[in-house]
């Protein structure tokens, strides 16, 4: 993990190393995760615990992360692992995943081949012309 924010109830975690840009965090709360900020972007403090682990849950690539410090679950495995083909880009995959001694649970994964951080995305398939439906 790139780096955390501690709060007292919650602490999230951010990995720049996955991040594929979908915006769902600051999309799902920009006082939580601040859009354009020069310094710290991710404020915990912000929202409930719940609102959190919802919107870290919902991070496609895994970048980001929770560790609950109110009693509540952490995040699990899903019950059914899932790949997703995403349109004209990476496959996002929720399951158990385990990669360099790292276990997580969300990851996109590069399948045009040209991401310079693989096995991850890094939004190279815009630059390379990379075409492929999300249709199986």
């Amino acid at each position: 993990m790139a780096g955390m924010v501690e709060s007292d109830k919650i602490d999230v975690g951010f990995s720049g190393k996955r991040c594929l840009h979908s915006r769902n965090c600051v999309l799902g709360d920009p006082n939580v995760f601040v859009p354009n900020a020069p310094g710290q972007w991710i404020h915990p403090e912000a929202a409930s615990v719940e609102k959190i682990v919802a919107i870290a849950e919902s991070c496609p690539s895994g970048a980001m992360t929770y560790i609950r410090k109110d009693g509540g679950p952490q995040e699990q495995p899903p019950v059914v692992n899932t790949v997703r083909l995403r349109e004209n880009g990476p496959l996002a995959v929720h399951a158990g995943i385990v990669l360099d001694g790292e276990t997580s649970y969300r990851a996109t994964l590069c399948r045009c081949g040209a991401s310079e951080n693989k096995p991850f995305c890094d939004g190279s398939h815009n630059k390379s012309g990379f075409a492929a439906t999300g249709h199986r």
